[in-house]
């Protein structure tokens, strides 16, 4: 992975998510998410097989970011699964890209809901979404494999 030149210069490609980038999705997940890292068989499932919209974010041929959204049959609310994006990356405006992507590619395809649960500790998520113009829904007691809370988040689109 290459160093971030500037803030300036960034431009992330968006796109959807193809079988050839599960090595760099998988990476990206281990960098991200140390205790609730996806296995390479749901990583899988996910990309190939759910019912879902997966985007990367990429700068200069590297994958920086990841989204996955789960859709529903027959159900308005489309919720976001993951959302990572690499550490030497954040705070440059890549998550808040792939959520605009996912949010625009939803509203084309009729979901009226976007959902997301984050951490009670992880303020920075937390900030974005309500930039995002996500609403605190309700808290959620031992959400997590380690016993955290989480908070539910939802946007009317």
């Amino acid at each position: 992975m290459r160093k971030v030149k500037s803030s300036s210069s960034l431009k992330p490609s968006i796109r959807q998510a193809d079988k050839d980038d599960l090595p760099a999705i998988m990476e990206l997940e281990k960098i991200c998410f140390k205790e609730e890292t996806f296995h390479k068989k749901q990583i899988e499932y996910l990309l190939l097989k759910a019912r879902s919209l997966f985007l990367v974010a990429s700068v200069e041929g590297d994958i920086v970011g990841s989204i996955i959204t789960l859709l529903r049959k027959h159900i308005s609310n489309a919720r976001i699964y993951s959302l990572n994006v690499h550490p030497s990356y954040r705070r440059l405006g890549i998550g808040s890209s792939l959520m605009d992507h996912s949010e625009d590619i939803l509203v084309n395809m009729g979901y009226r809901n976007f959902t997301l649960e984050a951490g009670v500790n992880n303020i920075a998520a937390q900030n974005l979404y309500v930039s995002k113009g996500f609403s605190l829904e309700r808290r959620m007691e031992k959400y997590y494999k380690n016993g955290d809370e989480a908070i539910r988040f939802i946007k009317k689109l």
